[in-house]
């Protein structure tokens, strides 16, 4: 390899650094539709796109409480906790807003995992602050009370402002007086994606958007009970939850 190849090679790798921090530090909305290569080959089941991006965001939470975890364990520098939240939060930040013309409404999504990334960061710096100071066993189980306290008043927050007792889906077949309708992820209503069969109302026909009560349960998700009004417009599985329905 010549000086001159070796080079541009540099000048190329350090263009592409710098633009992807550029794109981490400054993200902005992408049109190109996200593929999941990775992911589609552990998952083998028809999600879509909303399902993939919310799957994603559950799993880089849970790999980066896995992490947090070992890392007091360990009994690390607390400064490894502190940079780890951090890069977490950027991440964050850069895949909801990236992603987020594919999301049927990114607003919960963001407020939901930032709050929760949040907390978790404050939670493990503290419990790292505590064990050094080699404090009576009472203070951890005190402080995993208030951090218990924390998440349960986030939680009530979360429900204020984003927190609905709907969801939407769209009618798959009609049987009887059931009808099979699919319902994409939603983390405003607290409902898991998956068919639900319901009582059938007037106009009910498969491809139409519904608009769908769902009950709440203490503990588990919301339960889809019944049909509340009929889209007459025909729709898809990516499409079929108006933008900013929670607002």
């Amino acid at each position: 390899m010549g000086a001159t190849e070796f080079l541009y090679r540099v000048g190329d790798a350090v263009y592409s650094m710098s633009k992807t921090v550029r794109n981490i530090i400054k993200p902005r909305a992408s049109q190109e539709t996200p593929t999941f290569k990775y992911l589609k080959r552990v998952v083998r089941k028809d999600l879509t796109v909303h399902e993939f991006l919310s799957l994603k965001l559950q799993i880089s939470l849970l790999v980066y409480l896995v992490i947090n975890l070992i890392l007091v364990i360990l009994r690390v520098n607390i400064i490894w906790i502190l940079v780890l939240g951090l890069l977490y939060l950027l991440y964050l930040r850069y895949f909801v807003t990236k992603y987020s013309p594919f999301f049927l409404d990114p607003a919960p999504y963001r407020l939901f995992y930032y709050g929760i990334g949040i907390i978790s960061l404050l939670s493990f710096l503290g419990y790292g602050i505590l064990q050094r100071m080699k404090v009576s066993v009472y203070y951890p189980l005190g402080y995993l009370i208030v951090v218990l306290g924390g998440v349960l008043l986030f939680r009530h927050y979360f429900k204020h402002k984003y927190g609905r007792d709907y969801t939407y889906g769209i009618v798959e077949e009609v049987k009887n007086d059931l009808v099979k309708v699919f319902v994409n992820d939603d983390i405003a209503a607290n409902v898991k994606p998956g068919y639900y069969w319901l009582p059938k109302v007037p106009e009910a026909e498969p491809g139409r958007v519904v608009k769908i009560l769902v009950k709440e349960r203490s503990f588990r998700s919301s339960l889809p009970e019944r049909i509340l009004e009929v889209h007459l417009t025909e729709s898809s599985h990516s499409s079929m939850e108006p933008k900013n329905a929670t607002e």
